[in-house]
């Protein structure tokens, strides 16, 4: 390479060198120039000149003509104050300032989270219990089969675009179409879709409603969904979820659940590393676009331990046996995080962990109570672990605060 011969001639004296100095150019071939040199002698030992403004809109070019315009002076002040060559992937907190005054300052208004509108989970309230939603973070909600784990995030999402006008990308691969927008537009609306029997004797919602509804679902809700007979992957689902945030600017993405999704691993990958790098391409999704992620997961089944069914409502029923055989051991409770089917990854790598759990023992009291068991948070400042109430009201699946 003739054009860099003169390193080679050099190289016992760059050797030695622990701080090389790089004053190219300030145009483009200059740029180019200190590109070739750094990547040749090392980035680590590479300080690189910014020559100082000309006016409002240029730079001036070398040393030469800081030298005549600003003086000998200026010119030695300036290669004194050389930066640091930028290695990708390495910084100081320096490079960082500004995001962490903007941070201080609140700048956004979300840094530390959003209310998920219940006042039983709200920082300024007497509860034990708040927790925030905060742009970029990972929630994993679990709670065994017919808790409403997908109902309390779509009620979720509901306060959420109401109180901040967030939008959303789901992919609910459990629901259809017309049985999540239903969910959603009772939630909304506060009144039943159908003049049936859930619906009690409260007023079913008008078609004019019905009309005004659809359009807040069409300007809220983006769907991700895969119309043919395969299941979608996690990157797939993500890729959208690029999309719909470069093209619609949606703030949260929903995914459930897990075991909905083709899980392609390599056969030398065991379940907990997959696991593991699935739930860091989520995360980077989440910190890269500053969205919330919700990741739903089953827990763990095993065989069943004994079977009772009782009545719920006028018009639903359980089968007790059924319930317990999906998790091992349960005893009735609301389950643990580590239950979850596939990895303990789902806890070690969320940022908050949520367990949405239903009462179904009409002795043990009201059967349309719900418990939302926050059992980890990651960051102090958007919350703490514990326990909140919500009551449940199956009409329009709505999710409101417990009343004493």
């Amino acid at each position: 390479d003739i054009k860099y011969q003169y390193l080679w001639t050099c190289k016992e004296y760059f050797r030695k060198a622990s701080r090389i100095i790089l004053a190219t150019d300030g145009d483009q071939p200059g740029q180019a120039l200190a590109e070739e040199l750094s990547r040749r002698l090392g980035r680590e030992r590479c300080w690189h000149v910014k020559w100082p403004k000309k006016n409002e809109l240029e730079h001036f070019k070398d040393a030469n003509e800081v030298l005549l315009y600003m003086g000998r002076e200026k010119l030695k002040e300036t290669i004194e104050n050389a930066e640091l060559y930028p290695i990708q992937g390495l910084f100081t907190f320096r490079d960082y300032f500004p995001e962490i005054d903007a941070y201080y300052h609140r700048v956004l208004g979300d840094e530390i989270g959003i209310s998920t509108g219940w006042s039983t989970m709200k920082s300024d309230s007497q509860q034990k219990l708040w927790i925030l939603v905060v742009p970029g973070e990972l929630t994993i909600v679990t709670g065994i089969p017919n808790s409403g784990k997908s109902e309390w995030i779509d009620a979720l999402v509901c306060n959420l675009n109401q109180n901040v006008g967030w939008k959303f990308a789901l992919c609910s691969m459990e629901n259809k179409v017309r049985e999540h927008a239903r969910k959603l537009l009772e939630k909304q609306l506060k009144k039943p879709f159908f003049n049936v029997r859930y619906g009690n004797t409260v007023e079913r919602m008008t078609v004019e409603e019905l009309q005004q509804g659809k359009e807040w679902l069409d300007n809220n809700f983006h769907l991700i969904r895969s119309e043919n007979d395969s299941l979608p992957s996690i990157k797939w689902v993500l890729e959208l979820a690029k999309a719909a945030v470069l093209r619609h600017g949606i703030r949260g993405l929903v995914i459930d659940p897990y075991n909905e999704l083709d899980h392609q691993r390599h056969n030398s990958m065991t379940e907990t590393e997959y696991v593991s790098q699935m739930l860091t391409m989520v995360k980077r999704f989440a910190q890269h676009h500053s969205c919330h992620v919700w990741f739903v997961a089953h827990p763990r089944q095993v065989n069943v331990v004994k079977r009772t069914s009782f009545l719920i409502s006028p018009y639903t029923s359980f089968s007790y046996g059924y319930l317990v055989s999906q998790l091992q051991s349960w005893s009735g409770g609301a389950p643990n995080l580590y239950d979850i089917s596939g990895s303990a990854h789902f806890i070690n790598k969320c940022d908050n962990g949520i367990v949405v759990h239903r009462n179904r023992d009409p002795e043990a009291g009201p059967i349309d109570r719900v418990q939302i068991c926050v059992r980890k948070v990651r960051n102090k400042v958007s919350g703490t672990i514990g326990e909140a109430f919500l009551t449940y009201n199956r009409i329009t699946g709505e999710y409101v605060d417990l009343t004493s």
